[in-house]
């Protein structure tokens, strides 16, 4: 499963499956409890702010550091000591509810987490692509480590009994640690690109040499479609777990690990659609199962039966992998290796930064909005449901087939 050419040494390949792993347990653990977290701790109106926090430092923080893995330091380096630095903040974060201090310490320490912790995904998305050969087979069979620990995480917590309880949290925090730890076993990723003695490097330094990705047609609409995707994404982690709850289910951090579950198979075979079908129309399959998702938690929101929110969460894990996983690839075949970690900065800025950040906010608006009126939960993602109808009109109208040649991979 891991054999990836001459550029990993003996093991390297295995700790970046562990790397990934334990990098997606640790939001696994806290992120889809947050909202019963905050509502059992009577707070319940912050929470379209503590989702924001991370989208509003995602604005800048992944292509600054971005920049400094192509530019200063080796990536895997700098991602140990992001995540080693930004654990520390995760737990007071949450030992500031345990002891009931308020939503505003909550908000400041997430707020220093979220600083650190935003560059991760990117930066060990860089890692293994620039030490994998053939990146459209191989890089989903790293991936798809991420998605078995958040399932994994996700089934602790309801076994812990923590679904309402700021102890998930803390126990990501130790999660953490263990990750950054493990990130100093990657294999080494020094930077490529140069900075240019004597002249004013302030954009390479910022990362916004990857702007230059919006010249290119094909560029721009994936990921300006990526960017109105994600809006309407905001809700799913923010409020699905609250539909279940409402509809009886006791345990809905595990429930809402279904995705995860479908994401796996999805990972896995991910490399052989892209083999045998054009990049296009498996991120249109994406969007089309976005849509889908939201109607059936709106159906399920009429007839007040869990298995509809059930199959709508399943639907989650495909349609992420095949529009995000499939997007790092797209990007990481336009561009040079010496703009790689901007290019997946940029990337992670549209999704976890304007987009995030626009999600979080609009889908509080729109859930305060609707709040109240008769099948409340039909009308809330009949709306978001519509949105992500806007996303897949323009991308399937705006998309120029004229990419490189998509079934040749990449070394």
């Amino acid at each position: 499963m891991f054999s990836v050419g001459k550029k990993l040494g003996k093991g390297g390949s295995w700790w970046i499956a562990i790397g990934f792993f334990l990098l997606t347990a640790a939001p696994g653990m806290w992120y889809p409890a947050l909202p019963n977290i905050l509502k059992a701790q009577g707070i319940e109106w912050v929470l379209p702010y503590a989702f924001a926090v991370g989208p509003f430092v995602s604005l800048f923080s992944p292509l600054i550091f971005g920049s400094m893995a192509d530019y200063r330091f080796s990536a895997q380096k700098l991602v140990g000591t992001l995540s080693l630095l930004g654990a520390g903040f995760l737990g007071m974060a949450f030992y500031a509810l345990y002891m009931g201090w308020g939503a505003w310490w909550y908000l400041g320490f997430q707020v220093l987490n979220a600083l650190l912790g935003a560059p991760m995904w990117s930066l060990v998305s860089t890692v293994t692509l620039a030490n994998v050969d053939n990146a459209q087979k191989k890089f989903p069979l790293f991936r798809v480590w991420g998605s078995i620990g958040w399932v994994v995480a996700g089934i602790s917590v309801s076994w812990m009994g923590w679904d309402s309880s700021p102890m998930a949290g803390i126990a990501a925090a130790g999660i953490r640690v263990v990750f950054g730890l493990a990130c100093y076993m990657m294999p080494d990723t020094p930077p490529q690109g140069k900075l240019e003695e004597g002249k004013s490097n302030w954009r390479k330094n910022l990362g916004l040499d990857a702007l230059i990705l919006f010249k290119d047609r094909t560029m721009r609409v994936f990921l300006l479609t990526t960017l109105l995707f994600t809006v309407p994404l905001g809700a799913f982690y923010m409020y699905a777990p609250m539909q279940l709850k409402e509809l009886g289910d006791v345990h809905p951090a595990a429930s809402m690990t279904l995705g995860q579950v479908a994401e796996i198979v999805a990972m896995l075979t991910l490399g052989w659609l892209l083999a045998r079908g054009k990049l296009r129309w498996v991120l249109v399959s994406a969007l089309l199962m976005g849509l889908v998702r939201y109607g059936l938690f709106a159906f399920s929101g009429w007839s007040g039966e869990l298995i509809w929110i059930w199959l709508g969460i399943a639907l989650h894990g495909p349609c992420y992998t095949f529009f995000y996983i499939t997007g790092q690839i797209l990007v990481d075949r336009r561009v040079d290796a010496s703009m790689r970690g901007q290019a997946q900065a940029l990337l992670g800025t549209l999704v976890g930064g304007v987009g995030g950040l626009a999600g979080s906010l609009l889908c509080g608006w729109c859930y305060a909005t609707t709040t109240g009126i008769p099948h409340s939960w039909v009308f809330f993602w009949g709306i978001l449901a519509l949105a992500v109808v806007g996303c897949t009109l323009y991308f399937v109208t705006g998309y120029n087939n004229g990419m490189p040649k998509e079934a040749e991979p990449k070394s």
